[in-house]
């Protein structure tokens, strides 16, 4: 099981996130939220395309989420043996947690605000974790057995950025308003351009180019 994970979390994390592309378009197409608007990643939350009772596609989101999560977590397995280094195994571990977090996402939708801003958070601060600490284990590998090449660093710097910016926003914005900054039941009036949901949108873009270039790049 194990040798084929290292020879298969290529294909896996291609699936993965095309599984997750497919549900997040699909969803948004047919997307009319509770004023008839269209999903706009400028105005709306990845997670309200998973809101039971407002998506129209939210079931099939949500289960995008959970069987995506699942390929990510085989693909971060074989990953972290295939670079077999300390650091690999630390990086591989943090990614397990973020993949469950993200399948959690899926498990409790927004209707379930409260779950559902456990597991969004949890996945945002070890998805920033993961890609610092897989970082760190590509500039740590042997240089006699490199199996992530350097140049995949640029898209993790970029992948962090997302993260960092996303997780200082929303803790700027908690502060100020004293309240789940998730919870879109308490927003009074939707604003025309949303930072925190626009972070939010390249959280999700980056990493998803991230898995692509590592998993291209074996």
């Amino acid at each position: 099981m194990l040798a084929w994970l290292i020879q298969s979390y290529q294909r896996l994390g291609l699936a993965g996130s095309l599984v997750i592309l497919a549900g997040v378009l699909l969803s948004a197409l047919f997307y009319r939220g509770k004023e008839g608007e269209r999903y706009s990643i400028t105005r709306h939350f990845i997670s309200e395309l998973g809101e039971l009772g407002v998506s129209r596609m939210a079931p099939l989101f949500n289960a995008s989420l959970i069987l995506a999560g699942l390929l990510f977590i085989l693909m971060l397995i074989g990953v972290g043996f295939d670079m077999n280094t300390p650091w690999g195994y630390i990086a591989m571990s943090a990614g397990i947690v973020t993949a469950a977090a993200s399948m959690c996402v899926g498990i409790f939708p927004m209707n379930q605000i409260n779950p559902h801003t456990i597991a969004a958070m949890t996945y945002f601060r070890s998805g920033l974790v993961t890609v610092l600490l897989f970082s760190v284990a590509i500039i740590l590998q042997p240089a006699a057995r490199r199996v992530i090449p350097l140049y995949v660093l640029f898209f993790g710097v970029l992948s962090l950025a997302a993260y960092t910016a996303f997780l200082l926003y929303a803790g700027r914005a908690a502060k100020k308003q004293a309240q789940n900054v998730l919870d879109t039941e308490k927003v009074r009036a939707r604003p025309r351009f949303w930072w925190m949901a626009f972070l939010e949108w390249l959280v999700l873009i980056s990493t998803i180019v991230w898995f692509l270039v590592v998993c291209s790049a074996r």
